[in-house]
């Protein structure tokens, strides 16, 4: 136990013995060990007037605490020790305040803080002494992490959402945008999922799913100055050297499941080819394309593709009437570039996709950017018969559903459900591509 004055200290020593010493002012002397603590304060006492020193006769018992307020500031916040304090603390508003910090700023950091609580006496009048408590208190403020809001202010917000109504949304029609088609994975021939019947039922429902879409669009003001059709690949089954028994489940051979397809190809485009001022067509290369297969790999090359025969046979029927304005047409390459109302967009089927989604995508991103001289903002592929979309940051990719499988498991793509044990709905991605909007697309819809 030690008594601070102003002029030294008395403490009682692990000896048993009293030790009065001088404050620092005197340099800390020592003047003696004593037996009682009634001889030390005596020697102090003894030295204050031999040299004529004014003393504060109030004194502290303490045990290793500080007596002065203190504090370490930082941009950040700090520490604050508030010193001897002769009440408990309530609110630390006065002692931010007195450092020169706003409360309103600062908050104690997790709510913690360390307290420090002991006795003190002090000599009264008639020379007794009375024994009260004293306090001490240590934290670390950090700046709020969010303004703090009063009372008024969160009622005033209260009343603003209790007067919100929907309010119909204007119609902009100045930043023009492509209504985007993306057929994916018809595979037709397949016997599966209601065979050729079901699937050709399935994409004739999708026509017309998608021309009112693009009719309700229309009559919202979306500025719709183009419509893109695009073959995203495996629009045939094909019949053999794709997995074991293609050749004795396929309902039609190669001639059959080719004309079944161009005939669905001229009708979708020719019904709805009038909707928008401009057309284009564009088409990816597929594995199920790959014509001259032998042991599961094609014997020829990427260029000899039901994709691309089918795609220049297209437009050498729709050609003679210009109902197609643009053709995109690949000879060998795996991702056809086209830009749709100012916008960069890559297409690939995604059979050639290797290693993880978003590196293959960032690698060839570059490369087209090295190639073309302009980078893809938007990116679609196919070939896993599911839908997903993924904003990477640079660029979206949009992974487009198939319309080869119906809505269960025992009627849905039997590749995609033995190698996932997920099964997809079936459906035609279709959106908005161009600057009217901040993501470069909207309006996203599966029919």
């Amino acid at each position: 136990m030690k008594q601070i004055r102003s002029y030294g200290s008395v403490e009682k020593r692990d000896t048993g013995s009293w030790r009065a010493r001088l404050g620092r002012a005197d340099g800390w002397k020592t003047l003696g060990q004593f037996d009682t603590k009634e001889q030390a304060e005596q020697a102090l006492e003894d030295y204050k007037s031999k040299h004529g020193i004014e003393i504060d006769e109030n004194t502290e018992e303490v045990i290793g605490q500080s007596s002065k307020p203190f504090a370490e500031i930082h941009s950040s916040g700090g520490i604050i020790n508030t010193g001897t304090l002769t009440e408990p603390l309530t609110n630390w508003d006065s002692i931010l305040l007195s450092f020169g910090l706003d409360p309103n700023i600062f908050v104690v950091q997790d709510d913690k803080v360390r307290m420090s609580k002991w006795q003190s006496s002090k000599r009264l009048e008639n020379g007794d002494r009375d024994v009260i408590f004293l306090y001490s208190y240590r934290a670390t403020f950090i700046k709020r992490k969010t303004p703090k809001i009063s009372e008024e202010d969160i009622e005033e917000v209260r009343k603003s959402i209790r007067r919100y109504k929907p309010t119909p949304i204007k119609p902009t029609t100045d930043a023009p945008s492509t209504f985007v088609i993306l057929w994916a994975d018809w595979q037709l021939g397949k016997s599966a999922s209601g065979g050729i019947k079901g699937t050709i039922e399935r994409i004739q429902d999708s026509f017309n799913k998608t021309h009112n879409r693009i009719k309700e669009l229309q009559k919202l003001g979306r500025n719709i100055e183009q419509i893109a059709f695009v073959n995203m690949g495996d629009p045939t089954e094909m019949c053999s050297d794709f997995y074991s028994s293609q050749t004795f489940t396929v309902e039609l051979n190669q001639r059959q499941q080719l004309l079944t397809a161009l005939d669905l190809w001229t009708v979708g485009v020719t019904s709805m080819c009038d909707l928008a001022p401009k057309t284009k067509f564009i088409s990816t290369l597929s594995n199920h394309g790959e014509w001259n297969r032998k042991n599961g790999k094609s014997i020829t090359g990427d260029s000899d593709s039901a994709d691309a025969f089918l795609a220049d046979t297209l437009q050498r029927i729709l050609g003679r009437d210009d109902i197609i304005d643009d053709w995109h047409i690949p000879h060998d390459e795996m991702t056809t570039q086209v830009n749709l109302s100012g916008v960069e967009c890559a297409f690939t089927h995604g059979h050639k996709m290797a290693g993880k989604e978003v590196e293959w995508l960032r690698g060839q991103t570059l490369r087209l950017l090295r190639d073309n001289g302009a980078e893809p903002r938007i990116w679609f592929g196919a070939h896993k018969h599911h839908f997903r979309t993924h904003d990477y940051g640079p660029f979206t990719f949009f992974q487009c559903p198939s319309l080869d499988s119906s809505f269960t498991s025992t009627d849905a793509s039997k590749w995609y459900t033995d190698s996932s044990s997920a099964w997809s709905s079936p459906g035609t991605c279709t959106l908005l591509v161009g600057n009217h909007d901040k993501r470069m697309w909207s309006d996203m819809a599966v029919l």
